[in-house]
């Protein structure tokens, strides 16, 4: 719940960076190129449309007016038409990805980012060329259509001034610089004259720039806020649904936990006092108690332990269950591990070996004694010969080992082991039942240290249980005896 709410603290700060990949990010001379919100792709559109519209009015006026007094052979003519045509169907075509396409990818992509650019360099070389094929010396009906239309294509295009600058800069300086040069070079017009022609049409394109456009400049930010904030929720709502399924996830580990902690917790208790009963008894008709008091002691021993072990599993669950790091001896903790088994293994008939191993590494001790101790513990419950702990080094790091001679573990159930209260099924009915959380404890704690645990089975032979210890936890050298 804490990370939730730090999460939710957080929110504020994040939105405005969320989107940020996609305009301040880009940097100048991506910005230059092309703009790649979704507000300027709506932009963008529109203008497209009101582009091609010019476009074609321009060209249809050009062509009645060829078809009035022609200028042109036939075939010119139709290979003018075609050309208008097939270059008009490229630059759509360039243009209907850019709609299409998420606005992060076409920022990632500079090819994508050159479209804009490149559908002007295509628009330019065209007008170029209808320019010097329609241009006369004279001022007809027909230079006059070309200098509407091409004024109505630049007024339509300064629209995208917002999307794509560079492109609007160049299609715009090619087109009128074309134009002016047509008209000097053939004499229509004088120098003066097509400068105020030029200053003119710069004066319409300016105002049409800074006076539509940078009112419309207004509401595309406001618009790129919106879109952040609502990057922003849908960023945090995704966020909040990962933390609510691991959250649910949780509680019903934990209820799964408690559930089975409660039956066996009732089960145990329920055996104990059944011991309790016999032995009153038996108290009552005057016989022995002795054989029952002791089935007795050792159910009440056996309901300790459980107790410490919902206990400990409980505080490893806990979020303040610290770490602490500190220099420690392997061999220190294999002669604690011999003394608290000692006693058990002679018990049991089993022969209990640690091969001696000086390696220092930096550790909780007790975490990785107690993960220890419940190997050690768990495999003198099902070893038929002996159990060897040893521990060596290897190129990752140092590796804690738990032989047994046991039954084995299937293969499909050696991942099952490690959950909560799951006891495998044993034939030897003569083994003590287990709680079903040593191995659990040891996951746990292996997570919060770090290391890996690797189990290694054989049906029939026995079973190795691995610590993995990264090999940055190593401070000293190994050295067996």
């Amino acid at each position: 719940m804490e990370m939730l709410e730090n999460f939710r603290r957080n929110i504020a700060n994040n939105a405005g960076a969320i989107d940020e990949s996609l305009m301040e990010n880009q940097g100048k001379v991506s910005r230059s190129l092309i703009n790649v919100t979704l507000a300027h792709r709506h932009l963008a559109e529109r203008q497209f449309v009101v582009q091609q519209i010019a476009y074609w009015i321009t060209v249809l006026g050009l062509l009645v007016a060829e078809a009035s007094a022609p200028v042109l052979t036939s075939t010119s003519m139709w290979i003018w038409l075609a050309v208008s045509v097939v270059t008009w169907i490229v630059r759509v075509s360039l243009f209907w990805p850019l709609t299409q396409l998420p606005p992060a990818i076409v920022k990632k992509s500079l090819w994508l980012k050159l479209i804009p650019l490149t559908i002007s360099v295509i628009a330019c070389l065209y007008w170029i060329w209808t320019i010097k094929l329609f241009a006369g010396p004279v001022l007809t009906v027909r230079e006059l259509i070309m200098c509407i239309g091409l004024l109505s294509i630049s007024v339509s295009m300064t629209g995208m001034w917002p999307v794509t600058p560079l492109a609007v800069v160049i299609y715009n300086s090619v087109l009128w610089g074309a134009f002016s040069i047509s008209l000097y070079s053939n004499g229509v017009a004088s120098f003066p004259v097509i400068v105020a022609l030029d200053v003119g049409v710069l004066a319409v394109l300016w105002l049409n720039i800074f006076i539509a456009i940078r009112q419309l400049n207004d509401q595309l930010e406001r618009t790129r806020e919106t879109s952040q904030l609502v990057v922003a929720l849908e960023t945090a709502n995704s966020k909040l649904e990962r933390l609510k399924d691991t959250a649910y996830k949780t509680l019903d580990t934990r209820s799964e936990f408690f559930a089975g902690a409660s039956h066996d917790f009732q089960q145990r208790l329920h055996a104990a006092k059944l011991w309790v009963l016999s032995a009153m008894a038996a108290t009552k008709a005057n016989q022995s108690a002795e054989s029952t008091l002791d089935r007795l002691g050792q159910e009440v021993d056996a309901l300790q332990v459980y107790i410490n072990n919902i206990l400990e599993f409980a505080r490893i669950e806990s979020l303040d269950a610290g770490v602490k790091i500190r220099a420690t001896e392997i061999q220190s903790l294999f002669q604690k591990l011999d003394l608290h088994f000692e006693k058990i293994a002679e018990q049991n008939g089993v022969q209990l070996r640690f091969h001696m191993a000086r390696i220092t590494i930096g550790t909780d001790a007790s975490m990785l004694l107690r993960m220890l101790e419940n190997l050690v513990s768990n495999a003198l419950k099902y070893t038929k010969g002996g159990v060897l702990v040893c521990a060596r080094k290897t190129s990752r790091g140092v590796s804690i080992e738990v032989w047994d001679q046991g039954n084995g573990i299937k293969p499909e159930a050696q991942q099952r082991i490690f959950d909560a209260f799951h006891q495998e099924d044993s034939s030897d009915q003569g083994r003590a039942k287990g709680v079903g959380l040593g191995l659990a404890i040891v996951k746990r704690f292996a997570a919060r240290l770090n290391y890996r645990i690797e189990v290694k089975s054989i049906m029939g032979r026995g079973t190795l249980f691995r610590i993995l210890i990264p090999r940055e936890f190593v401070i000293g050298t190994v050295s067996g005896d």
